[in-house]
């Protein structure tokens, strides 16, 4: 390839980089690139935003084109020194007629002089000027420059959006990381408390065992003794006739009466078994990581919840026992305390929490409807109560047609496979966070964060809410093994 010529930098200086032509009206995009103003403005057409630059495609906001006026006097002159050149960029000669290329082949689509049109190669194709060839040849490459410029701006485009995935993906990656080592580490602190209680209890039982093994060897002992005393008497007086009978009687009575009563047997199995199964259960939830955070979390946090019938609503019925609720369907002769809901059929838990973590589980089976879930102790009890977190209510609806409901501003429906049928509540108070899981197949459902102070203040206290006659009822967690 020949070397460009400073003559020939300058010509490409002077040219649109759209329309390949000396400059025409030069303008200056926020890039510092420039164009003609037709070119640059007939690119843009159509676009109320993101104006990207023909030549390094970035984005302006706004479309800012400012004229270039040296760039225009500069293209003048490049326009006068190209005319009165000995040899013109455009001009070149033929390598075989050594005459100048003014024509072009349109079948050949090569440049030609005039001797070669008349030739035998060329004659009977149809040959133009090279100005001519030039405006439509043109026109032809301007048709496929706005759709290649269409594809290099989706693909930059796509390309932005991978580089986006990859940096959330990283993100989400160092946060999930995150929370498995803090998960495991906090298994591990409970594993070793564990260990230690299981070996503690192995020592106990080991010393029990051995203290009831030194009693028998120390009865054992005293038996031994006495009946080696009663052997060496009889042994003695037997060896003088006269000493054996005059006191036959009374050895012979010696030696119906000494008994020697066998000591109980002393079992050595460890009573202590239960504890190891611990690593079973382990195996089991690392198998399937959704359980494991049910496993760490709620199994280790089980609150007793009871029932308060002073906050219960009059329609409501509660067990005896205060362990399940369900509606009456009409009113009962209880008195109207500040404490009780007078509107909507609810009834709190006695028990309160101010810190730490707290699960529990409630069995719905086919109760159509219900409201589960915490409160503060100072949610309003008369008139209809709005069930939201800005009112201090943090609760999962069951319909049991309609499927699974979060009651948020405004309300999410939950894309359950299956309607629970019995809930799982943990609360974790400094964490200011409460979720719901599936009791049964122990899987996660939803959880709130408190976003407002990332904690909660204030009591809170297991929120219920029904009008069925199918009960509610607050069942005892599973153990573990």
């Amino acid at each position: 390839m020949a070397a460009t010529t400073p003559a020939e930098s300058l010509q490409d200086e002077a040219s649109c980089s759209i329309c390949l032509d000396y400059f025409t009206d030069p303008v200056m995009t926020d890039c510092a690139h420039n164009f003609c103003r037709s070119c640059i403005t007939q690119t843009w057409k159509g676009r109320d935003t993101d104006f990207p630059c023909p030549q390094c495609r970035a984005l302006s906001l706004q479309r800012n084109l400012r004229p270039n006026r040296q760039l225009a006097n500069m293209t003048e002159m490049v326009k006068k020194l190209s005319q009165t050149s000995v040899r013109p960029k455009e001009e070149h000669l033929c390598e075989k007629h050594e005459e100048k290329l003014q024509l072009f082949c349109k079948e050949d689509k090569k440049l030609v002089c005039i001797i070669c049109r008349e030739s035998r190669d060329h004659k009977s194709h149809t040959v133009i000027p090279i100005e001519e060839a030039a405006q439509e040849y043109k026109k032809k490459l301007n048709m496929h420059l706005e759709p290649l410029r269409k594809n290099l701006e989706n693909l930059l485009k796509f390309q932005s959006t991978e580089r986006k995935k990859a940096a959330d993906l990283r993100t989400e990656t160092e946060r999930k990381r995150q929370i498995v080592e803090s998960e495991f580490e906090e298994l591990q602190q409970c594993l070793n408390k564990e260990k230690k209680i299981v070996l503690s209890r192995l020592e106990e039982e080991e010393k029990k065992i051995l203290q009831r093994m030194m009693e028998n060897e120390t009865q054992l002992e005293e038996q031994s003794s006495s009946l080696m005393q009663l052997i060496s008497e009889i042994e003695e007086k037997s060896q003088q006739p006269a000493e054996l009978l005059k006191d036959v009687k009374d050895a012979l009575s010696r030696c119906q009466k000494m008994k020697f009563p066998k000591p109980k047997a002393v079992s050595t199995d460890l009573k202590i078994g239960f504890q190891l199964s611990y690593p079973r259960q382990l195996k089991k939830w690392i198998t399937k990581f959704g359980g494991f955070d049910w496993w760490v979390e709620c199994g280790r946090y089980t609150a007793n919840v009871t029932l308060d019938p002073e906050t219960a609503h009059p329609n409501l019925i509660l067990s005896q026992d205060r362990k399940s609720v369900r509606s009456g369907n009409r009113r009962q002769n209880v008195l109207d305390t500040p404490q009780r809901f007078d509107i909507d059929p609810c009834v709190l838990g006695s028990e309160g929490f101010s810190s730490g973590r707290h699960y529990w589980e409630v069995e719905v089976g086919d109760n159509p409807f219900c409201q589960l879930g915490v409160c503060n102790d100072s949610v309003r009890r008369k008139g209809e109560i709005k069930l939201s977190p800005e009112e201090g209510l943090w609760t999962l609806g069951l319909w049991y047609e309609e499927g699974c409901w979060v009651r948020t501003s405004p309300v999410i429906e939950l894309p359950l496979s299956e309607r629970p049928r019995a809930v799982g509540i943990l609360l974790d108070y400094e964490a200011g966070k409460v979720s719901f899981y599936d009791a049964d197949s122990k899987s996660h459902v939803f959880t709130f964060t408190n976003t407002f102070t990332n904690t909660f203040t204030g009591k809170l206290r297991p929120f219920f809410w029904t009008n069925s006659e199918i009960p509610l009822r607050i069942r005892q967690v599973p153990a573990w093994n």
